[in-house]
């Protein structure tokens, strides 16, 4: 395993707050794509990237064939675009998977959806427009017919020499059955990135265990390992550990040569009992950002000797803003994607914005699709511990700072069915 060299900009950050923007910009310019590639067959392509443009060897279709089932004919010069009412006589059955005979002027073939088109014939009529005659032995057509009706020419699909898919490129379900069509059996992809997780703090309860005073749920580890997942890392899980100096230094120790980013939620402020700053310094280097932007607004960023580290915040509706916003991008680039940015979609608002705050905000809204644009309803409780509003939002809806406006106003909806795959 190489990890990742990471440069965190931790010299050059020296503003106290930093806008989303300045956040993402400095953590997509530190992510270094990596250059592991392996072979993969396509049953196990889903969901990689690709690590080089894909050329198709073939045309597709490799042959003129027949886009419905019907008849072939060679068409007579002036029979063409004139009045119909001619008659052809049937002379082959052509089915897909076989080529037919050469047609003579008049005659016609029967063809089926996909079989070669045969030498000399120039259209294919659909069946329906056709009516068998003289025992069935010929067809007549009483319509204008037209050269070349029905039939698809080789390459129209794909050239022999074209880039189907490009590099960079996350494999969907429907590339993986492109690359099949053009032959292709095995894919060279970027190899899964590592990401090493861990999680500190002596309240947190494992689910399924019995809680006592003072005690919460672990919903940040599952939330944490559940969006890694999507994203198609290699995780490593040293699940929670004791919150201590030595233990957080010995869990990012052993991961640091074997990962190419270590994540955790919390614990990354200054307070005695946060240990994660002192030991990530202690190892290679962090800077505590202060971001403005609610919710979310701690974010931590640097290197473990050369693998690159993010805490993210204690919360559990900022922890996963935060990934979606920031390390969900820093992810995509190191993996080799070439569009890791989010897309933001634009909606109407349908509620107002009274006062004008100094953060960005990020609030969890449900789409109303009635109309157009879609409208954006907020959940009524938009805290940070909220985590019931990210189950019922379909996304973000993006307030910039200093801002007020009435119902209607246009703003930018981050879906969370695309953030979150």
């Amino acid at each position: 395993m190489t990890n990742q060299s990471v440069d965190c900009g931790c010299d050059q950050i020296i503003q106290p707050l930093l806008s989303t923007n300045e956040a993402l910009e400095t953590l997509t310019k530190a992510a270094i794509s990596t250059n592991q590639v392996e072979m993969v067959k396509l049953d196990g392509a889903l969901n990689r990237i690709l690590a080089c443009d894909v050329r198709s060897s073939i045309n597709v279709p490799g042959f003129d064939n027949s886009a419905m089932d019907g008849y072939a004919i060679n068409l007579k010069e002036d029979q063409i675009n004139t009045p119909g009412g001619f008659a052809f006589e049937i002379v082959d059955r052509i089915p897909a998977g076989s080529t037919g005979n050469e047609l003579s002027p008049g005659c016609a073939a029967r063809i089926f959806t996909g079989a070669p088109i045969p030498k000399e014939a120039n259209t294919v009529i659909m069946q329906e427009e056709c009516e068998l005659i003289e025992n069935d032995t010929k067809i007549e057509i009483y319509r204008p017919i037209s050269l070349n009706e029905n039939i698809r020419p080789m390459g129209n699909d794909i050239a022999s020499g074209d880039i189907i898919l490009d590099k960079g490129h996350r494999l969907k379900p429907q590339d993986i059955a492109l690359a099949a069509s053009v032959g292709v059996e095995t894919l060279r992809v970027f190899q899964r990135i590592k990401v090493g997780v861990f999680f500190t703090g002596d309240e947190l309860v494992k689910p399924g265990c019995e809680l006592k005073p003072g005690q919460i749920y672990n919903s940040n580890r599952y939330a944490l390992v559940a969006m890694l997942n999507n994203l198609n890392c290699d995780i490593i899980n040293l699940n929670t550990i004791k919150d201590t100096l030595k233990d957080t230094t010995d869990a990012l120790a052993s991961l640091k040569d074997s990962c190419d980013l270590i994540m955790t939620t919390g614990g990354v402020s200054v307070g005695e009992e946060d240990h994660v700053k002192p030991a990530v310094e202690s190892l290679g280097e962090l800077n505590l950002w202060r971001i403005k932007m609610k919710p979310g607004k701690p974010l931590a960023f640097g290197k473990v000797g050369n693998t690159a580290f993010i805490g993210l915040p204690g919360n559990p509706v900022s922890a996963m803003v935060t990934f979606l916003l920031f390390a969900r991008p820093f992810i995509k680039k190191l993996q080799g994607c070439t569009h890791y940015l989010n897309t933001s979609y634009k909606v109407a608002a349908n509620f107002d914005w009274h006062r004008s705050k100094p953060r960005r905000e990020f609030v969890r809204v449900q789409l109303d699709q009635s109309s157009i644009p879609a409208k954006a309803n907020q959940y009524p409780k938009q805290g940070s511990e909220v985590l019931s509003s990210m189950a019922w939002a379909d996304g973000l809806a993006e307030i910039k700072e200093k801002t007020t406006f009435k119902q209607g106003e246009i703003i930018n909806f981050y879906p969370l069915n695309e953030m979150m795959s």
